[in-house]
């Protein structure tokens, strides 16, 4: 393989409505970012899968999950969820795991129950929960020591209209980017055997390359228009087809129905979606060794919305200058991209999970 170009960070990926203006407080405490994971689906009642519904706080996703391992006296494995929540905030999310055997006896879910942790429901259901199985995540995120400005107004009413671009969040590169470390070093040849880290250190590398392809269309003024070879996915969904840029293809993504996407690097071959277009080439072409790399690991090549649109978007004042947010965003993507075209934040909590 030749030399891996490096993933430089912090990265620079342009904004939209260019930088903000103005800088908030942003996870002063847990209730400032609030995340409520949407199933989708109803667990039915019975099968060989127990389905736990709770909420966390200060908590980590994958460390609750190895809680429950630990508890049920199963390997890692047969624990699972939907989505990884941040640890900085208060989340409601879904943990599986798999007790199969009309015999067993359940352990006391409820020992769980603590200040950070709050089992809401138990139940069953025959299939295994994957990830990304879920429908969305509905957001309530507070921003302290705020005061309203004509940029920042025009600023809430432009995302509520044209949304902003869908960047992975920073939380996707690991604190300080060490995950696009770890990704680099996977690449090298190196022995990643904690299979979590493994998927952290190949989503990272991964999303660092979308976010380059978004930027340099923010950059160029084209993200949201119709360009020859592109591919679109409609606004709540995520199978990507193939149109002329034409009149109508540029109406329609004018009225946030549909977006351009973007190439998710790995190995082609599931249709020509799976194909890297000419500007794409053309804006990655000094990381030829990472999407080798990618494609030679067997991970399958998608495509990725250019646009993230919020859904049930609005907000309001509260007392002493914070800002209530409340939006709801299909899986996969992130509040924090939403903020990053709005203010500029500063917290306590930098490294996030």
């Amino acid at each position: 393989m030749s030399e891996l170009a490096p993933l430089l960070w912090p990265a620079n990926w342009q904004y939209a409505l260019g930088q903000p203006t103005e800088t908030a407080q942003f996870k002063r405490q847990w209730q400032d970012f609030q995340v409520f994971e949407n199933l989708g689906f109803e667990p039915s009642g019975a099968g060989e899968h127990v389905f736990l519904d709770i909420t966390k706080a200060g908590t980590n996703t994958d460390y609750l999950a190895r809680q429950l391992a630990k508890l049920a006296n199963v390997p890692m494995r047969q624990v699972t969820y939907s989505g990884l929540k941040d640890r900085h905030g208060v989340t409601r999310q879904w943990f599986a795991i798999h007790l199969p055997g009309k015999a067993i006896v359940e352990p006391d879910w409820n020992s769980l129950q603590s200040d950070k942790v709050h089992v809401h429901q138990i139940t069953r259901h025959q299939k295994k929960l994957r990830i990304g199985a879920h429908l969305s995540n509905s957001f309530v995120i507070r921003l302290g020591e705020l005061k309203p400005s004509a940029d920042l107004e025009h600023r809430l009413l432009t995302i509520g209209a044209q949304g902003v671009p869908n960047y992975f969040g920073e939380q996707r590169f690991g604190h300080q980017g060490q995950n696009l470390d770890m990704a680099a070093d996977l690449l090298a040849g190196a022995n990643i055997k904690d299979r979590f880290q493994r998927g952290m250190a190949i989503s990272a590398a991964r999303s660092y390359l979308f976010n380059q392809l978004v930027s340099e269309r923010v950059a160029k003024g084209n993200w949201l228009t119709a360009m020859a070879g592109d591919f679109y996915v409609e606004s709540e969904d995520y199978n990507p087809f193939k149109a002329d840029a034409n009149a109508d293809i540029q109406s329609r993504i004018e009225a946030a129905e549909i977006a351009p996407t973007g190439l998710l690097a790995g190995r082609s071959g599931r249709g020509q979606s799976s194909h890297a277009t000419e500007l794409e080439h053309s804006c990655l072409q000094n990381y030829q060794a990472w999407l080798q790399g990618l494609a030679d690991l067997r991970l399958d090549a998608d495509r990725r919305s250019l646009r993230l649109m919020p859904m049930d978007y609005q907000w309001q004042w509260l007392p002493d200058s914070v800002l209530e947010l409340r939006f709801t965003l299909l899986r996969g993507a992130y509040a924090t991209s939403v903020l990053r075209e709005l203010v500029n934040t500063t917290n306590q909590h930098q490294k996030s999970s």
